[in-house]
């Protein structure tokens, strides 16, 4: 994907991420929890699934260079993982995803990280943005009535 175009993405759907929650909040009265779960979790896992955390570990541990954004990338998808209201179902993989991100934002942290701290962190990051992204694609999957594919992959 060009660069231009996955920038245009994480824009879109960084907005998705913080529109669609209070979208769904300024809704009608008739308007249920659920939808409004479903909103921000399917707000928030495009916006992890659009991040690149992939491209990161890739950078860090296969080409052995850092990112720019590397650090704010885990920093904005640690804020969009806490900042999310998840259902009781997602939220432990929650917690647990946004410690992941912070470890990566502080082994990222200063003018020279260490790249073996840093390649760790990445791939740590990486696995569990997938894990839980195939968890929240499931339970949206459950909650939309749509039959998922067997992985997330």
């Amino acid at each position: 994907m060009p660069r231009t175009t996955r920038w245009r993405v994480a824009v879109l759907a960084a907005a998705a991420a913080l529109l669609l929650p209070l979208a769904a909040a300024c809704g009608d009265d008739s308007q249920t929890d659920s939808t409004a779960d479903s909103a921000a979790v399917l707000s928030a896992v495009t916006f992890l699934d659009t991040a690149g955390y992939h491209a990161i570990d890739d950078a860090i541990n296969k080409e052995k260079t850092i990112p720019a954004t590397a650090r704010t990338a885990a920093l904005k998808g640690q804020a969009v993982v806490k900042a999310t209201a998840w259902p009781a179902e997602l939220q432990t993989k929650a917690d647990a995803l946004a410690a992941i991100l912070g470890d990566l934002a502080a082994a990222l942290d200063g003018d020279s990280p260490d790249l073996a701290k840093a390649g760790a962190a990445a791939a740590k990051a990486h696995d569990a943005q997938h894990e839980f992204s195939d968890a929240a694609w499931s339970w949206l999957y459950e909650k939309a009535g749509v039959e998922g594919p067997a992985h997330g992959h």
